[in-house]
């Protein structure tokens, strides 16, 4: 009778956990991401265009470490 009812526990642990760590999978940030890949294409959201201060910054930073 107390084997069974250990089983018992023990089951209902187990159960209990694996839907804890399965509902840890649905976070928000999770939910929209591409799941279906085109082999060379990005279907992710399009980047952002950078300033032309921000352009020539890494301009200066590549040739510094060209120099370097």
């Amino acid at each position: 009778m107390r084997q069974k009812s250990i089983a018992t526990y023990t089951a209902t642990a187990l159960l209990g956990l694996g839907l804890l760590l399965g509902a840890t999978g649905c976070k928000e940030s999770e939910r929209d991401r591409v799941l279906m890949y085109n082999k060379g294409n990005y279907l992710g959201p399009a980047d952002q265009k950078l300033d032309d201060g921000a352009v020539r910054d890494l301009q200066n930073r590549v040739r510094y470490q060209i120099a370097a």
